[in-house]
């Protein structure tokens, strides 16, 4: 492969291109080379923030005996003033009990505290949490979220959705501030660098950061000018902000290969992995049928003007009652706005035959989660049961309906390691072995597709990504193997010995 600055000038044997470029500067590769990885949904920014936090990640914290232990020496710390905890997942680390405001009261004392669970879509507060948000058990449900009671009404300290948001995420907050303040623009900066390593580490060359306010975007346009954004960026800047970026005639595509806005990010549903979304038929053993969190005119509306101001739309939707949510609002507004628009359904899990043809008539493109099969295999069974996950994550039907589909993580929420959603999509297998919905397995060319020609139509940038030919970029990963030759077993075990971007290596393995 022949390259000038950042793109791919030839391929060929090297028989083909010596003597033929004259060529300044030679690097040999022993290992497999592929595209680089990129992850069409996942959160650098937020992951910026929780790494400079309690990790309470199932990998971190086996029981609930050190989750406390973790979240009590942070509240003995003097110079914090809340206990912040990200990527709690009760099913690995509590016993698939929720821990409560009265464990964290116990474990925090009077300091506020707050423990994220790995979904981000609920949280739970002890009680000086609640205090500081002024939240008592005489306090009515936000729009778009929920307190969680138990069965006398009182508050258990779990935050759902807009809850959750206007304590936790500025970007999604009421007011636009939400209670809790991000941490010093230097500190994010670091969480950021590090962020950035662990994806590089994994193979990943771009991503799509999948919810952002006006701080992210500040955030990843000065890692930019200090030559610390070392991944190309795509945005999807969070829905409440749609009238500031219509007003200041922003729209799709706007930047350049390294640091770029895709579209705009809104909300259906909770969280398939978090027992929330919205589903037809209630999870297993109960009669609960998840939630909304929008109205449907107020998803009409956005739609319309979303397509009306030539920005692009990711409608984040699990359930199958979301998902045909979604599908009325852009019936409704179909031939509204550019037709270039890659207006996406983020993550649509739950789908049906109804629902794929509508998806293909409308054009849509489908982000699905890559690794859940493999990964919250546990939880899903317990929530849905095992008919049903053969209707989850469709990459096989979505494919065979000629519909566009990209590769996400959505990380924190779930691994970030593509190759390990390789193996997830061609396997449909727990990591126990369970099968997990056979019928929606791929081929490993298909499953590749997905985080590299999938991701970049996804965002409209195929005509520089996905694929290692003349005129796009050198962005591209050295594996140990070849993912298609090793058995499926071991997909997720191949080491990733280099990644480069641009043709410059940001991630090297140790030798």
């Amino acid at each position: 492969m022949v390259v000038f600055g950042e793109r791919v000038v030839a391929v060929g044997t090297r028989q083909e291109l010596t003597g033929v470029y004259p060529v300044d500067d030679t690097v040999a590769l022993d290992g497999v080379v592929l595209p680089g990885f990129n992850d069409a949904h996942i959160h650098p920014t937020m992951t910026a923030e929780n790494l400079l936090h309690v990790d309470c990640s199932p990998e971190a914290v086996p029981d609930a005996r050190e989750l406390a232990r973790r979240l009590r020496t942070e509240a003995e710390r003097p110079d914090v003033s809340w206990v912040l905890g990200s990527r709690y997942d009760q099913t690995k680390s509590s016993d698939g009990h929720i821990v409560d405001r009265w464990f964290l009261d116990e474990v925090t004392g009077q300091k506020p505290a707050l423990l994220i669970h790995v979904a981000a879509h609920w949280g739970v507060l002890n009680s000086a949490g609640l205090a500081a948000a002024g939240i008592s058990a005489e306090s009515e449900d936000p729009p778009g979220g929920r307190f969680g009671r138990d069965s006398d009404g009182d508050l258990t300290g779990v935050v759902y959705e807009q809850a959750l948001f206007d304590i936790a995420y500025p970007s999604l907050a009421r007011g636009g501030r939400a209670l809790i303040e991000s941490s010093s623009d230097e500190a994010r900066l670091r969480g950021l660098r590090r962020a950035l390593d662990l994806f590089h580490a994994a193979g990943l060359t771009s991503v799509c950061d999948a919810l952002c306010g006006p701080d992210d975007l500040r955030l990843l346009s000065e890692a930019r000018a200090r030559g610390d954004l070392t991944m190309r960026t795509s945005v999807l800047m969070a829905y409440p902000h749609l009238t500031a970026l219509r007003d200041a005639a922003v729209t799709s595509g706007i930047g350049d290969d390294r640091l770029r806005i895709a579209g705009l990010k809104a909300f259906v549903d909770g969280a398939c992995a978090g027992g929330n979304c919205w589903v037809e038929e209630p999870f297993v053993g109960t009669e609960d049928h998840g939630m909304a969190v929008i109205e449907p005119d107020a998803l009409n509306d956005l739609v319309r003007d979303s397509r009306s101001a030539g920005i692009a739309l990711a409608t984040h939707a699990n359930g199958d009652r979301a998902i045909r949510m979604v599908l009325d609002a852009h019936e409704m507004s179909r031939d509204i706005g550019p037709s270039r628009l890659r207006h996406r359904i983020e993550h649509g899990t739950l789908v049906d035959g109804e629902i794929i043809e509508r998806i293909k008539s409308l054009g849509l493109t489908v982000v699905p989660f890559g690794s859940y099969a493999r990964y919250h295999a546990d939880k899903l069974i317990g929530l849905y049961g095992h008919k049903r996950l053969n209707r989850m994550f469709a990459h096989r039907w979505l494919l065979d309906a000629g519909i566009a589909v990209a590769g996400s993580s959505d990380y924190p929420c779930g691994p970030l390691e593509p190759l390990a959603a390789l193996a997830s999509c061609v396997s449909r297998q727990a990591l126990d072995g369970t099968s997990v919905g056979p019928d929606q397995r791929i081929t490993m060319a298909e499953a590749i597709a997905l985080y590299t020609t999938g991701a970049a139509f996804a965002t409209g940038e195929e005509d520089i990504k996905g694929t290692l030919e003349p005129g796009m970029l050198a962005d591209f990963v050295e594996l140990s193997a070849d993912p298609f030759t090793v058995d499926v077993d071991d997909i997720a075990d191949i080491d990733v010995r280099s990644t480069w971007v641009g043709a410059e290596r940001v991630f090297a393995a140790p030798h």
